[in-house]
């Protein structure tokens, strides 16, 4: 992506320079540890003192009266939604009338413990009318806890008590219905929230107090056991709308209870929320910002990262630095600005040198009201290339609705497993992550709402990203849609299925920065339509190279173009439905611009021994049956169709012996493709999702031929829905009868983890896949079928039919061989041989002309031409450099 060139404020250069410069690199690592989570410093206990102390730390105030203005309350809160949330004149304000919002305190939590708690906060009206005079309901909610025990889950999920007045003039604890009469004819009103031991029981007391500290009312409840008190707190606008609020279903009875509820909701603001007492736990390494998670790639001396950024307003420090520490001397490599609506920052070194383990922190001081400032770190390491290491591996992952959000014991895995590179390919959130739906305009909520969903995203990951090289490829889901045939950037002018993007090319921007800035400069910056901008090029780690392809951008859209389906335009259910309708001429898949680049990289060996691509879904058409519509002849969001680009793709990868790493089908899998014949093409992993939410089954109406001795009959040699050639090596299906709880329900539905590596040595690619409760550390704990082992020569698996002269190749190690045919001059493939020697092989006779290269140095090459194909060849050729 091309580098932000926002102008830099000016008063960066008078900004506190000696709380970077002045610190040593010593001081600095524990200030970044601190900041970051890694260190959490505790009073000295067994003294009076060190009690007075412990008490003081549990004690909360909070600070908005120092905060400037902006939508980001700070880094002790999380705000749902993100969008409807902002500090204004040193409080914070809901400013949308709707039920169910509010903003949980991070660093903070009731526990268990016998003791007191004592909660306040004043609330008035946003619009400066009395408290009775409008709609709606505020106040606390308090011993919020989830299904999972992470403190995340419950910021989603979570359930708790609710303590607050309604503007019927009712103070409560529990359900509205039980509280007391409070005279609400005033602009605003302190709340004050006890709770208290009575035993092994609770008790919680609710106060009402006017601007004078007059109690107006108070309310109880007791015989509350300290499991029912304990967990998280948040404030809340509008406990409920109406009386129809939560109790419908879906369809048209929800819709008419959510616009019940949004009128008669209120828009309420909140200020000097302060919680104390022997009850209350205190969290700090849970606080959430400024810096809230970075992304980085190092490829041919090139480092870029990025730096995900709250939502900061016009007051705040518009830029960042990025420090990096080598032999021990902290340094600033970088300094860049914000990006106004992605709220990144993004750091380019060139050159780089990936030759050691090298700490970075990127920098960010924080502005208050009064102008003070306060440094923040957020850091890690850039890890050196592994370019020797014999192994290397990726993970493949993609597909996650955050259900169980923050799949924390899912992240601990992949942390065990130590991957080299973190492939996300897609749909690192669905629109129903986080709750309250989509908002698409206007742009700026839009995007508020969109940067919610991908901190989901970014919270969940950052404590693998930040240590670790990564990558994340927008999907259909990424960009607000169910499916996307992205036309080449065209904008939507009809239903889904005629193509294009329905958000504005702004909003679609700022997808793409958020997620792949951090990765390697493109092909091509080019925009194509409507401005979009593209991110389709090559990374190159550990010796690999990947091409990272948008699969997904430039597709043809199948409706009014395909014959009709006689309902949705991408679902066929005629079981007279004939493929080779469908295969119409000018329909695209990668698109003109990323086919080119494609068959470039082909022969761009530099710094690679094997290769890959990665998108979002592999290349054919195979799941039969999908969420509740049963059996599906004909899938268009499938990249099986349109068949003719489908085989020109990987006619182009399989001259490279590229092995596919993707997702999207929430259907673990390994293939191999086919084009002419079953297995002459390459192999692909469709990764099992994160957490699954629509299911879909890989059951064939007949058993799969030429399978393996034992292996189940849904694997072997078949032809997928648009009449390709399919092979299914391993795949695992989900349960139709899942069990209900959330963890038990992901990992029947086959959800899971999944690990490509790459052994260099002996050119085999194995991939690895386990459900989602499995322990990858123990053995036999992957699913049936795996693991699933390759040589890289089987990535084009057309059997040969003759042999060119074997070549031996002195002065040269691991040279490249390309094979072009003669006359006309086509590649046939391209190669870098592990070993100097070998002999090449054909797939047709006739005479070829052979390249032997320096893979690093263009111009060290030896051309050989006039080469004839024989079975069985036994002509020798010396090469020299």
């Amino acid at each position: 992506m091309p580098r932000d060139t926002s102008p830099v404020d000016p008063a960066w250069d008078e900004l506190s320079r000696r709380d970077f410069l002045e610190q040593t690199p010593a001081a600095a690592l524990v200030a970044g540890a601190v900041l970051t989570g890694a260190i959490a410093a505790s009073p000295p206990a067994g003294t009076q003192a060190a009690e007075a102390a412990s008490v003081e730390a549990t004690v909360f105030r909070s600070g908005w009266d120092k905060t400037p203005d902006r939508v980001w309350l700070g880094a002790d809160y999380w705000a749902n939604p993100l969008q409807d949330w902002r500090v204004s004149a040193g409080r914070i304000e809901c400013v949308r009338a709707a039920p169910s919002r509010h903003v949980h305190l991070l660093t903070r939590e009731v526990t268990e413990h016998p003791g007191r708690l004592e909660m306040r906060v004043r609330i008035g009206r946003q619009d400066g009318g009395t408290l009775a005079a409008g709609g709606g309901s505020a106040g606390f909610r308090f011993g919020i806890r989830g299904e999972l025990p992470d403190y995340r889950y419950r910021l989603i999920y979570g359930q708790g008590i609710d303590a607050g007045f309604s503007s019927e003039g009712k103070l409560f604890v529990g359900a509205a219905a039980s509280g007391v009469p409070v005279d609400l004819n005033r602009q605003q009103v302190e709340l004050v929230l006890e709770l208290t031991a009575q035993g092994d029981r609770r008790q919680a007391t609710l106060f009402a107090r006017d601007e004078m500290g007059r109690e107006l009312a108070r309310v109880s409840r007791e015989g509350l056991l300290p499991a029912q008190v304990a967990g998280g707190v948040a404030l809340v606008a509008n406990f409920f709308g109406s009386a129809l609020a939560g109790k419908a279903g879906k369809g048209k009875a929800k819709k008419a209870a959510d616009s019940a509820a949004t009128a008669t909701s209120g828009r309420f603001w909140f200020a000097d929320w302060h919680l104390e007492g022997d009850m209350v736990s205190r969290h700090d390494q849970r606080a959430f910002g400024p810096i809230l998670f970075c992304q980085y790639t190092v490829s041919q001396a090139v480092l870029k990262l990025t730096a995900q950024m709250p939502p900061l307003g016009p007051q705040d420090t518009p830029v960042a630095e990025l420090w990096l520490a080598r032999d021990g001397e902290w340094k600033l490599a970088d300094r860049s600005a914000i990006h106004p609506q992605a709220r990144t920052v993004t750091f380019r070194i060139q050159p780089y040198a990936a030759d050691r383990d090298v700490p970075y922190e990127v920098r960010y001081a924080l502005r208050s009201r009064d102008g003070a400032r306060t440094t923040h770190a957020f850091g890690g390491t850039i890890r050196r290339d592994p370019v020797d290491q014999p192994v290397i591996t990726v993970a493949d992952i993609s597909c996650n609705t955050h259900e169980a959000f923050p799949n924390a014991d899912y992240t601990a895995k992949v942390l065990r497993l130590n991957p080299d590179l973190v492939a996300f390919v897609g749909d690192q959130f669905y629109e129903s992550s986080g709750g309250y739906g989509v908002q698409r305009s206007p742009l700026e909520m839009a995007i508020l709402d969109y940067l919610r969903k991908w901190y989901l995203h970014g919270w969940t990951w950052r404590d693998v990203i930040r240590d670790r090289p990564s990558l994340s490829i927008p999907d259909d889901h990424d960009v607000y849609q169910g499916n996307n045939w992205g036309e080449g950037g065209a904008p939507q002018r009809g239903t889904q299925e005629q193509g294009g993007y329905n958000m504005p090319p702004q909003w679609v921007n700022v997808v793409h920065h958020t997620q792949t800035s951090h990765h390697p400069d493109p092909w091509d910056a080019t925009p194509c339509q409507q401005g979009i901008s593209v991110y389709s090029g090559p990374l190159v780690y550990g010796g690999i190279s990947f091409a990272i392809l948008a699969d997904r951008q430039f597709k043809s859209g199948p409706e009014g173009k395909v014959p009709p389906t006689g309902g949705r335009g991408d679902h066929v259910t005629d079981p007279n439905f004939d493929p080779k309708s469908a295969d119409l001429p000018g329909l695209q898949l990668l698109g003109e611009r990323q086919m080119k680049h494609l068959a470039e990289w082909v022969t761009d060996w530099r710094g690679a021994e094997m290769k890959a691509v990665i998108s979002q879904t592999i290349f054919t058409a195979m799941a039969t049956h999908h969420g509740n519509e049963g059996r599906l002849v004909a899938d268009y969001d499938t990249n099986g169709w349109p068949q003719s680009e489908r085989n020109a793709a990987l006619r182009l990868i399989r001259k490279a012996f590229a092995f596919h790493i993707a997702g999207d089908q929430h259907l673990p899998a390994v293939i191999h493709y086919g084009i002419q014949t079953h297995r002459d093409a390459g192999l692909a992993f469709a990764g099992p999702a994160v957490n699954v939410g629509y299911p879909r089954w890989f059951e064939p109406s007949v058993p799969g031929a030429n399978r393996a001795p034992g292996a189940p009959e849904n694997t072997g040699d078949f032809r997928d829905s648009f009449g390709h050639p399919l092979t299914v090596l391993a795949v695992a299906n989900g349960s139709h009868q899942p069990r209900t709880r959330v963890l038990e329900k992901l990992h029947d539905k086959a959800s899971g983890l999944g690990l490509v590596r790459f052994d260099k040595v002996r050119r085999q690619i194995t991939i690895e896949c386990w459900p989602l409760l499995a322990d990858p550390s123990q053995p036999k704990t992957q699913f049936p079928g795996w693991p699933v082992t390759c040589t890289q020569l089987d990535n084009y698996g057309q059997k040969a039919v003759a042999q060119l002269p074997r070549l031996v190749i002195e002065g040269l190690a691991q040279p490249v061989v390309e094979v072009y045919e003669e006359p006309g001059g086509e590649l046939v493939y391209a190669l870098r041989l592990a070993e100097a020697q070998w002999q090449p092989h054909v797939f047709a006779p006739g005479s070829y002309r052979v390249v032997v290269r320096d893979a690093d140095s263009p111009r060290r090459r030896v051309e050989l031409r006039g080469l004839t194909a024989a079975a069985q060849n036994r002509e020798v050729r010396t090469v020299t450099f």
